[in-house]
């Protein structure tokens, strides 16, 4: 199994802002790294630092770890930047690094159009962009991905669903339209992680994860849908709870004949084209 989405952190290297009068605002590096039982063979990493931290210097640490199942790394990058085709650059320039990911999550979704002019240079470099962001701004995603056909685009934690309300409410059944939407979009994967450190407790997630996790592969099919535990943040934030738990979650959706690509082949078809982290094979 690969685990699409990991997250490792020093706040004695870099800078973590969001991590500020946390619990986990201590070094999760991979000695910590919890797997909960399951045996992974791979992992992708996903940026964590912000604030002054230059994402070069962050991307260049993680590759520098001693954490054998690292296979890809997603950086940071400011795609609205004057700069971006200088730091794609420079990140290329990293053996592992895949990709990048522009946080969209917090960002009114009037301000989406500043990247556009930084994603055909991350399609040109052949690279990944990983979107984070919440399920009222997929509509906004959709529109800033149309001038960029060509660029590979992977959503992290299917654009956070409203796990508190579900599916058959009318933000549910807005996000699952607008998901519909953007599968049609090729060169589009999905991440089936993060719902526990969306939802207030165990019971949202028994309630609603099923649900919404089964459309998204629906929308998607297994072969462009990936399982990531989002460690060590669903595992303490919101609900909590072990990435053996959300395998077997998952594994409930996904047609049996599907599983091999959901637990593996997606991430490697997404990250790894012909094997080797695509920013770099750019």
């Amino acid at each position: 199994m690969i685990d699409a989405h990991v997250h490792l952190w020093d706040p004695e290297v870099l800078t973590y802002e969001w991590l500020e009068g946390s619990e986990l605002r201590r070094p999760m590096l991979p000695a910590e790294y919890d797997r909960g039982g399951v045996a992974v063979d791979g992992a992708v990493f996903v940026q964590a630092a912000d604030g002054p931290s230059d994402p070069v210097d962050e991307a260049r640490w993680v590759d520098g770890l001693d954490w054998p199942e690292l296979l890809a790394i997603v950086a940071d990058a400011d795609l609205g930047s004057s700069a971006v085709d200088q730091h794609l650059a420079a990140l290329a320039g990293i053996p592992r690094v895949t990709g990048v990911r522009h946080l969209l999550q917090d960002l009114a979704v009037d301000t989406f159009p500043a990247l556009a002019p930084g994603l055909p240079a991350l399609a040109a470099r052949g690279g990944t962009f990983d979107a984070c962001l919440r399920h009222a701004q997929l509509p906004a995603l959709i529109e800033l991905l149309r001038e960029v056909p060509d660029l590979t685009v992977v959503v992290d934690h299917v654009a956070k669903p409203p796990m508190s309300e579900g599916i058959d409410s009318v933000a549910g059944a807005a996000w699952a339209r607008s998901l519909a939407l953007l599968a049609e979009r090729p060169r589009t994967f999905v991440k089936l992680s993060g719902f526990t450190g969306e939802a207030r407790d165990t019971t949202e997630v028994e309630r609603h994860a099923p649900a919404f996790l089964a459309h998204a592969v629906e929308v998607f099919g297994p072969e462009r849908s990936m399982i990531a535990s989002d460690w060590p943040v669903s595992s303490y934030f919101g609900s909590g709870g072990s990435f053996a738990d959300w395998v077997e979650l998952v594994r409930g959706v996904v047609p049996a004949e599907g599983w091999g690509e959901v637990a593996e082949g997606t991430a490697r078809r997404a990250y790894l084209p012909g094997g080797v982290p695509a920013l770099a094979r750019g």
